[in-house]
């Protein structure tokens, strides 16, 4: 399970934070439907905090609902506006709607608040890694993992810029750690999948690419994992008959 820093400090009522609770618990499980009520039901407890709609947004962020997500995030942005990870999380979001000014605008919002965060670092790295600079997104990175050892976020990014480098060896242990750490992510599953394929494990990389293709059917590139898998398997028995 990966922790989440929220760089303001909240008060919320008893109930509003057993709801939360109950929402994180169900998210740990990959229960995305009983999270998303959860999360939705502590935001109507709580409708003048931002932490509600900090971890709903977050949510819809993972499972690609991303219009909701850019709501939700843009309410706790004015609820919250000196809070770093809201700012963070809303860019991220507005990064993958193509809102790039206002994406732009959030990272600067988040590296004024919060210059030394493990968020700061994280947009180095990929800025970095965008540039070509391979060695020092991956010190970046790993001063983010150093503030924040299991957010996805950070796991991923460093795990597919070693992996990409030809350190695969390396790279893994860090996809493996993402997706386990948030199993809501298809994105995350998709990756760990198709890097257990290559490693060739067959049991392992179905696991992952079939817990991807649940948490979103309409990826393309998920079904083109499948395939593969399915070819790998058909060109084994294969072998296996030939001997």
């Amino acid at each position: 399970m990966w922790t989440q820093r929220y760089l303001c400090a909240v008060s919320l009522d008893r109930e509003t934070e057993d709801v939360l609770a109950s929402g994180r618990s169900a998210e740990a499980f990959g229960n995305v439907r009983e999270a998303l009520v959860r999360y939705e039901a502590a935001v109507k407890l709580a409708p003048a905090e931002a932490l509600p709609r900090l971890r709903l947004g977050t949510l819809c962020h993972r499972i690609r609902d991303y219009a909701r997500a850019r709501e939700v995030l843009n309410e706790a942005a004015e609820l919250a506006p000196e809070d770093a990870e809201v700012a963070f999380r809303l860019g991220l979001t507005c990064d993958a709607t193509g809102h790039r000014e206002q994406a732009k605008t959030a990272y600067m919002r988040t590296m004024l608040l919060a210059p030394s965060s493990w968020q700061t670092w994280y947009l180095i790295g990929r800025d970095h890694r965008a540039l070509g600079h391979t060695d020092v997104a991956r010190t970046a990175y790993l001063r983010a993992l150093n503030e924040a050892p299991e957010e996805p976020e950070i796991l991923v990014e460093l795990g597919t810029l070693l992996w990409e480098s030809g350190q695969r060896e390396e790279a893994f242990p860090y996809l493996e750690r993402a997706a386990q750490a948030c199993p809501t992510d298809p994105g995350l599953s998709l990756q760990l999948g198709l890097a257990q394929l290559e490693r060739d494990d067959l049991v392992s990389a179905q696991r992952w690419l079939t817990s991807a293709k649940h948490l979103d059917p309409s990826d393309r590139r998920i079904d083109l994992g499948l395939q593969q898998l399915a070819l790998r398997k058909k060109s084994g028995r294969r072998r296996k008959r030939a001997a």
